[in-house]
């Protein structure tokens, strides 16, 4: 029998100084040539005009988001509390968006919360509509806050329940009940 092969280290180079603490710079620094390669990389993928109506859509909504900052959320409802952290409903007052905001509190060394942050950063490449949309990340008071879209549970067809995409604009937490 062959020995296991031991798995290679992925080993993320830092991009930026210490203090780089939010993945929404980088959509504030795509330039016009970044967005050219998305919409050819759009073209290529074998996608059904509904898929690719809501991937623009997000794509839209998260040029929008900006930076990230804790000052600029208003805490909606509590969607879940796990071991990891506890999952809030909130609207993201600038843009009016409605997410799902993960609160990770983290008491680790600057290095790695910083290489976290970085891994976080590659999460904002995965732009498909077959997973969950990330908005951005940021560091704040101890705890990492992962943005991401907020998904509600609809009624489907034959009774069932389906995925759907959350509300966004003014007023959205009032305009549809979750179940």
């Amino acid at each position: 029998m062959a020995p296991k092969k031991r798995p290679v280290r992925l080993n993320i180079t830092p991009t930026g100084g210490e203090g780089v603490l939010s993945t929404s710079t980088t959509i504030a620094a795509a330039s016009d040539a970044n967005l050219e390669a998305l919409q050819k990389k759009l073209e290529e993928l074998d996608l059904d005009e509904q898929q690719k109506k809501r991937l623009e859509n997000f794509l839209t909504q998260k040029a929008k988001v900006g930076e990230l900052k804790d000052d600029d959320f208003h805490r909606i409802c509590e969607l879940g509390v796990g071991n990891g952290g506890v999952v809030n409903k909130v609207c993201h007052k600038p843009s009016g968006l409605v997410m799902a905001r993960k609160l990770i509190h983290l008491e680790i060394k600057p290095a790695i919360r910083n290489q976290i942050i970085r891994e976080l950063q590659l999460l904002h490449e995965c732009n498909s509509p077959y997973i969950v949309s990330f908005y951005g990340s940021f560091y704040s008071d101890g705890e990492i806050s992962i943005c991401m879209e907020h998904m509600v549970k609809e009624g489907g067809e034959n009774g069932g329940m389906e995925w759907g995409r959350g509300l966004s604009g003014p007023g959205a937490e009032g305009g549809q009940e979750d179940p």
